[in-house]
């Protein structure tokens, strides 16, 4: 009998199986008036494909929006154990998890609030974070499960306003780099975007994911060419954002997001209120933790990732490839390592021109002595348990590193930042720093190779 049992199960898990590699992917959502924010002519201009694009949004519900769901993996990679959402919320509202798999089940388990960011400063959305743990042994099969969705009643078919994602599902990356440089938005000099992307490509990063949203023509050209080559994930970030009127936001509404890359210039762009990005806010704070999650959740199969901005570039003091160096020198002297932590050094443009070329790198050759502020981390997906714009939280049994006596850094390129402790910034002792000067050659060739590919000028 415990025999029969036996094959019984075995056939079963052969069914599964058939069903899972010979089944479409995509479920169809229409018996549930379910519509991508993306027509089909806005996804071809794009040009995302289904492993960079974050998912199915449905429409905005004044109390969720979910931006992104990925696949939680066990310790040893064999399974899949959870779906964590990643969305702006408000309130306390208990949400159901609906999952769809790729035998068109739907099945419903409860979803756990894991994380809601401080609401210091009282934004209207919080950054947050919602888990579906995966109980049955079928739901943890890679690619098993193609969508989820977030809805508080028993019944999402019942939902005039659904929240569903496609499932991403993060691979292992042993030995990788990865950055989270957050959003790209409002005007962004394409060359310096350039400059930015092949120097990291120089220093052996793998992997980049920046969110996009309201950004100039040349600069989402950039962007889109670095996607194509596959170091750039393109996730797109919601046009207008949550808690925003769509008609008050630069008539960038979301059946017409083709127009929010194509239609403006740099120049335009520039003096457009800060407003529609909700920069330097308690707010903006939150959109940059809901970035910061989604690349936590999306990188955790990589060795390292770095949370840098377009204007930081990371710098070991002999220009060695920096993912070399935290694999063979760093990370061996701190094997209890949850992430590094770097100092900046400032190459203020307020200073003037001390070298020449094109690029900011040969341009700026003087900086501040570098110093623990606006520190930036470089962290290890698995020992992290969390993450902000510059703080990490290690998990159990792991620690955060500083590297203060270490030869590797943060250039910074920028004005002197608009607060107190910069306002005598241009009496700062001033260092002269020409390493940079060594790669000019190589960095210039690549950077005009780009130019004339793109057509920039």
């Amino acid at each position: 009998m415990r025999h029969i049992w036996k094959i019984c199960l075995t056939l079963v898990v052969l069914s599964a199986f058939v069903v899972f590699f010979t089944s479409v992917d995509d479920i169809s959502l229409n018996e549930h008036h379910v519509q991508s924010v993306f027509s089909r002519d806005e996804m071809e201009s794009i040009n995302f494909t289904e492993h960079v694009t974050p998912g199915v949004k449905i429409c905005r519900r004044d109390d969720l929006y979910t931006f992104s769901a990925v696949a939680k993996p066990s310790a040893d990679w064999t399974k899949y154990t959870s779906i964590v959402i990643t969305s702006w919320c408000t309130g306390s509202t208990q949400f159901n998890c609906f999952l769809y798999s790729t035998n068109k089940n739907i099945e419903m388990v409860k979803a756990t609030l894991s994380r809601k960011r401080s609401n210091h400063g009282r934004p209207k959305h919080c950054a947050c974070q919602y888990t579906c743990n995966l109980d049955n042994e079928y739901h943890q099969i890679k690619g098993y499960l193609t969508q989820v969705g977030l809805s508080p009643l028993k019944d999402i078919k019942k939902d005039s306003c659904p929240q569903i994602n496609k499932v991403i599902y993060p691979t292992r990356q042993s030995g990788k780099m990865a950055i989270c440089s957050k959003m790209a938005y409002g005007s962004q000099e394409p060359i310096k975007l350039i400059e930015w992307f092949e120097y990291n490509r120089l220093m052996g990063v793998d992997r980049i994911i920046t969110m996009v949203q309201l950004i100039n023509r040349d600069a989402y050209k950039v962007l889109k060419y670095y996607n194509k080559t596959g170091l750039l994930d393109m996730d797109i970030f919601p046009s207008p954002l949550p808690g925003i009127d769509i008609k008050k936001n630069a008539n960038c509404k979301i059946k017409d997001r083709t127009s929010c890359f194509k239609d403006y210039s740099q120049e335009e762009l520039k003096d457009l209120p800060w407003r529609h990005f909700r920069r330097s806010s308690p707010q903006g704070e939150h959109d940059q933790m809901v970035a910061l999650d989604h690349c936590q959740e999306k990188l955790q199969g990589y060795a390292f990732v770095a949370n840098v901005d377009f204007d930081e570039f990371i710098v070991q003091s002999n220009l060695r490839n920096i993912k070399e160096y935290f694999n063979d020198t760093i990370l061996p002297k701190y094997q209890n390592a949850a992430g590094f932590t770097l100092n900046h050094s400032y190459f203020l443009a307020n200073w003037g021109i001390s070298g020449d070329g094109f690029l900011q790198m040969t341009q700026y050759t003087q900086r501040v002595d570098p110093r623990y502020v606006n520190y930036k981390n470089v962290y290890i997906p698995s020992r992290t348990a969390s993450t902000t714009t510059h703080e990490l939280t290690p998990k159990s049994g792991f620690r955060r590193i500083y590297l203060k006596k270490h030869h590797i850094v943060v250039h910074h390129y920028r004005t002197c930042p608009p607060v107190a402790y910069w306002k005598n910034c241009m009496n700062f002792t001033r260092y002269e720093d020409k390493k940079m000067l060594k790669i000019r050659k190589v960095m210039e060739e690549r950077a005009l190779n780009v130019k004339r590919e793109l057509g920039i000028t």
